[in-house]
């Protein structure tokens, strides 16, 4: 489990302690956030790079296409 503290070390820097407790995680700006949600909003940015999250989510919606195996 690594959170970025030994490159804040490096830096001179003291630890993040991002994590609260466990399931809570605090962000930059002191908000907590579920540890859930955090890691929603990671894998999104890291899918959709050009998204912004300054407004909070408005519009995304996934059209889940329909399977069906063959027999």
């Amino acid at each position: 489990w690594n959170n970025g503290n030994k490159s804040r070390k490096k830096q001179g820097l003291s630890p993040a302690n991002r994590r609260i407790h466990r399931g809570m995680f605090r962000t930059n700006k002191g908000l907590l956030v579920n540890a859930d949600i955090n890691g929603a909003m990671q894998i999104v940015r890291k899918v959709f790079p050009n998204v912004s999250f300054a407004n909070g989510i408005v519009d995304a919606v996934l059209y889940p296409a329909k399977w069906s195996p063959l027999i």
